[in-house]
């Protein structure tokens, strides 16, 4: 047990740095900024700044944290077509427009947020294939 999670700890460095995750660390900073510092309404749609931005924000991040996971415990990234993207952005659909709705008493069903979840997941898969990562010829 922990000659595994030796072996985990020293694949997070090479998980969490690689370029292939330069995008979703600047949908972050976005996120951050939007939310902590200043609305980027200034430079957005109103809108679009405060209601869906986080969404489109999130849809690049999920994937590439649930590749940095996988990458560390399995070896490998999951999150690398067209199929397991979309299928990752249904399931963020799901539990967050459909079930986080129905339990939570400010959750809201937007089928905008579930758009920004898929052409987020389609934004870090087209970056994820061009960026170089380790293991892929730059």
């Amino acid at each position: 047990m922990a000659r595994q999670l030796r072996f985990m700890i020293r694949r997070l460095g090479p998980a969490l740095f690689s370029w292939s995750n330069l995008v979703p660390l600047l949908a972050t900073l976005v996120y951050l900024i939007n939310r902590f510092a200043f609305s980027l309404d200034c430079v957005l749609p109103y809108e679009f700044a405060n209601y869906h931005l986080t969404d489109l924000c999130g849809g690049i991040v999920f994937p590439a944290y649930v590749n940095v996971l996988t990458r560390v415990v399995l070896g490998r990234e999951i999150i690398c077509g067209l199929g397991s993207s979309l299928l990752l952005s249904a399931l963020c659909t799901v539990c967050w427009e459909v079930l986080a709705s129905c339990v939570l008493h400010f959750g809201t069903a937007d089928p905008i947020d579930a758009l920004m979840y898929f052409l987020g997941g389609l934004v870090y898969l087209a970056f994820y294939k061009i960026l170089p990562r380790e293991g892929k010829a730059a």
